[in-house]
């Protein structure tokens, strides 16, 4: 008699801030999750001053949450504290916010997708994005990228939001000890290595409910005038610079190690910023390219201006 396959193990990676007021739902639609996985849910406080610790101590004690308390330090630098912290005997991590719903078929969407391919090199899964008002109403689906995703989109465009992540053992040492200070955003630069060094798996069904609340860390918005307004907010605020800074600190991490097309299209990327000529010259060769052919022009004619650089 053939000997029965094991469960496959997923550990799911949550970092709380200040959540009192949606993370007890988040974590009860993780329990509620169909499929046949043993699934560890570690959570780290971020120094949270409201009923947050309270409120996991008693899923601790109920539920088997595993509740890390640490000081505040940013949503990034606690993400990789938690990916840091993870041990390597499990089969999957997943990434997981603390205000969201996550639909109860996600691992049974995720893991097969996963499971296709060379576990050898790092696998990253994610998806699109189904946004809600904060009572998880006026469900709105985005999208599925035009161009899919590819390194040269995650350099200059992050299509891949940390709470639809669930990855592989070898993405996660690549992660491992690659914590630099110019890091935008966590969920960008996993995007980043998984894309460099692996492969993308991008899901055309959405599995986890963005709650819009005025409040997230990070947001998401859709429709011309919104996103429009959107751009013109990162440019005032410099975001294309934060954009480059990332990239010449992912050089810093893994230039070493990348492929000699992306580190020539990194290097390229951050010395022609120096002066008008050399932008212009970068932007009419430039292999960087957002999702639709009108805001990877957009991009070009900030990059001449001077709005990305390091």
């Amino acid at each position: 008699m053939a000997e029965q396959a094991s469960k496959k193990r997923i550990l799911i990676l949550l970092s709380a801030y200040n959540g009192e007021k949606y993370i007890g739902e988040q974590l009860d639609s993780l329990f509620a999750l169909g499929g046949d996985f043993e699934f560890t849910i570690r959570v780290r406080d971020d120094g949270s001053s409201d009923s947050t610790p309270a409120i996991l101590a008693a899923y601790g004690r109920e539920r088997g949450v595993e509740v890390i308390n640490g000081e505040n330090v940013g949503f990034n630098a606690s993400f990789f504290a938690l990916m840091e912290g993870a041990e390597e005997t499990y089969d999957y991590y997943a990434l997981c916010d603390q205000d969201d719903v996550w639909l109860p078929g996600k691992f049974e969407r995720a893991v097969p997708m996963l499971e296709k391919e060379n576990a050898a090199q790092p696998l990253l899964y994610s998806g699109v994005l189904c946004l809600t008002g904060e009572d998880l109403s006026g469900k709105r689906t985005l999208p599925y990228p035009q161009r899919g995703p590819s390194f040269y989109n995650a350099m200059i465009q992050d299509i891949c939001s940390g709470h639809t992540m669930v990855f592989n053992g070898a993405l996660l040492r690549l992660l491992k000890g690659s914590y630099r200070e110019g890091l935008m955003n966590y969920d960008h630069w996993i995007y980043l290595a998984a894309s460099a060094f692996g492969k993308v798996i991008y899901d055309s069904e959405p599995q986890v409910l963005y709650r819009q609340h005025g409040e997230n860390a990070v947001g998401a918005q859709d429709g011309f005038f919104k996103k429009t307004a959107r751009r013109l907010r990162y440019l005032k605020q410099a975001r294309g610079g934060a954009m480059a800074r990332q990239l010449a600190a992912f050089y810093e991490a893994f230039g070493g190690s990348l492929r000699e097309e992306y580190r020539q299209e990194i290097s390229d990327f951050l010395a022609a910023g120096k002066n008008f000529c050399s932008r212009i010259k970068y932007a009419c060769k430039s292999r960087a390219v957002r999702q639709s052919g009108a805001e990877t022009l957009l991009f070009r004619l900030l990059y001449v201006f001077g709005k990305f650089k390091a």
